[in-house]
């Protein structure tokens, strides 16, 4: 006997016996995070990276973005040990070797400054647009994709027979292993990506704040 999948308004059987959602549900939540959540795009994305651009070339003379470069060599240095282990023989969780070596790729192919950007960016969005994340494990899946995305190592392509366009479609990883991955990122760069969200919040609601003085005082004019 199968259930009917329990996401709200579907009514498709559950994919499996004990499931709980169907086909459908169970793969988005498996590669996005949540069953309602939408992939966030190189383009939604675009705009808060640049707002993390401009906030880091404001203070380009600070120790903070040197220390979180420190920081992310850190990380990879330690997914090459866990590499090296591996190789040795040394037994471990198949997510653990697939997160460092998802991360060794991530740093021989893309620069520090992109890896940093796009997390930040990551915070700032959730921050300015909450609804468009759905969850915990939606953020750390989302930022997941969005860092693996930049580079197309992790993706492959073909042509559709029937339209002609070319396709790309990014290699998955299993949910463990995106967890482990998104954790590692957070870890590195979660205190400075909330900061950054609350200081262009801040910012936000100034100009808000000023565009409304400003038309009050057009208002006044008799």
């Amino acid at each position: 006997m199968h259930y009917v999948c329990k996401a709200p308004g579907c009514s498709e059987k559950a994919a499996s016996r004990y499931g709980v959602y169907c086909h459908s549900h169970r793969s988005r939540r498996r590669r996005h995070g949540a069953i309602n959540q939408e992939a966030i795009t190189k383009a939604d994305l675009s705009i808060y990276r640049n707002l993390v651009r401009g906030r880091i070339e404001k203070n380009r003379d600070k120790e903070l973005w040197d220390k979180l470069k420190l920081m992310w060599r850190a990380v990879i240095d330690d997914a090459q040990a866990t590499l090296e282990q591996s190789r040795k023989g040394q037994a471990m969780p198949s997510f653990k070797r697939m997160t460092a070596l998802e991360l060794v790729k991530l740093s021989n192919a893309v620069k520090p400054e992109e890896v940093i950007e796009t997390v930040l960016a990551m915070y700032v969005l959730h921050d300015q647009e909450p609804r468009k994340i759905k969850s915990d494990r939606a953020f750390l899946t989302q930022m997941v994709r969005r860092v693996r995305g930049l580079t197309p190592l992790n993706a492959g392509s073909w042509t559709n027979g029937s339209t002609g366009k070319r396709k790309v479609a990014y290699k998955e990883l299993s949910p463990r292993a995106v967890e482990c991955m998104g954790k590692r990122l957070a870890a590195v760069f979660g205190a400075a990506g909330v900061t950054l969200a609350r200081l262009e919040r801040q910012d936000h609601e100034k100009r808000l704040r000023e565009l409304t003085e400003y038309h009050q005082a057009l208002d006044d004019l008799q």
